[in-house]
């Protein structure tokens, strides 16, 4: 990753008032440090789940960010001008709502495996104690780098080339919905895709292919597994799911058998997903919770050591984790 600008601005919006604005005036200067942060928040962004795909909406009279973002790509606009642009729009679509926000509007223009990119996010702080210089304890406030409220990463070698959607996620948040509204308004965000709703396709769709070809347990769990390890790479890195590298990976020897299955289902399944990092666990784990029971295992298992009786409605488990047999073994004393 090499970061070329970064920025960060403070904005305070108390809930039924005016937002108030802390904006930077020059640009984050570059650092090891400062790498190392937002490779930290690239990384948070591309694991968090229930993200949305999309582009820019048409009209720049009433969504000027794009215009204002081509201007800078085309340096009639620089990075601490394009930046402030945005935050007073913020501030704007956020007074029109009731909800209070509080955070740091961060922008970081970055080159990843040769892909430029545009990261825009919110970010949150915890209230903490520090010990300074003279040992005293002070109140301060942390940056969760673990935690993005809203974010959104802009594809700009795609956007250049004049792409059609989903050059641009986005995450709403999952507080109040109020300042997701906001947020995306700002940017001028389009919905095309739920990476949910394509993984949930996906998978219906992979589960279909395996019980049509007649795979036995083990020959099942192994595609499972590597199309699990396939499509979470792609997560961890910030890309998208491409059906033809997955087909690949199913059948060597016939790579193309799979992509031709999923495209004769209509089920809506794109060539490319954006993938839900949660939702890719049941590739290779069953779970499933009801009052008082949760139970979860993987794939693997399923046949061998844990056993369905779909006639009955029973699951039969044989053996048990050492924790659990103590506990269970305590409580028929």
């Amino acid at each position: 990753m090499a970061i070329t600008h970064a920025i960060v601005h403070y904005i305070e919006k108390p809930a039924g008032q005016e937002a108030r604005l802390s904006p930077r005036q020059s640009e984050l200067p570059l650092s090891p440090h400062l790498e190392a942060l937002i490779s930290k928040l690239n990384a948070t962004y591309n694991n968090r789940s229930g993200k949305i795909y999309g582009g820019f909406e048409s009209d720049e009279q009433a969504f000027p960010f794009a215009g204002w973002l081509r201007s800078h790509l085309e340096e009639q606009l620089d990075f601490v001008a394009l930046s402030q642009k945005l935050l007073e729009r913020f501030k704007a679509q956020l007074e029109e709502r009731e909800e209070e926000l509080s955070g740091y509007l961060m922008l970081a223009r970055m080159r990843v495996l040769e892909t430029e990119q545009l990261l825009v996010l919110m970010l949150s702080t915890t209230p903490t104690v520090v010990i300074d210089e003279q040992l005293e304890l002070s109140d301060s406030r942390h940056l969760d780098v673990g935690k993005v409220q809203l974010g959104a990463k802009i594809n700009l070698d795609e956007w250049r080339k004049g792409a059609d959607g989903q050059y641009v996620s986005f995450l709403r948040g999952r507080g109040g919905k109020g300042g997701g509204e906001a947020f995306c308004a700002s940017l001028g965000c389009t919905e095309e895709s739920d990476s949910r709703v394509q993984t949930q396709t996906l998978l219906k769709v992979f589960d279909n292919y395996c019980s049509e070809e007649d795979l036995g347990p083990g020959e099942a769990s192994q595609i499972k597994q590597a199309a699990y390890d396939y499509c979470q790479e792609q997560v961890e890195s910030g890309d998208r799911v491409r059906l033809k590298d997955l087909s690949r990976l199913i059948d060597t020897t016939d790579p193309d058998k799979f992509f031709n299955y999923a495209g004769e289902q209509e089920a809506g399944l794109q060539a490319e997903i954006p993938a839900d990092k949660r939702g890719l666990q049941k590739f290779v784990r069953y779970a499933g919770s009801m009052k008082g029971l949760s139970v979860s295992f993987s794939d693997m298992l399923l046949g061998e050591q844990v056993l369905y009786d779909p006639a009955t409605d029973t699951l039969t488990i044989r053996g048990t984790p050492p924790t659990l047999r103590k506990q269970l073994n305590r409580g028929s004393d």
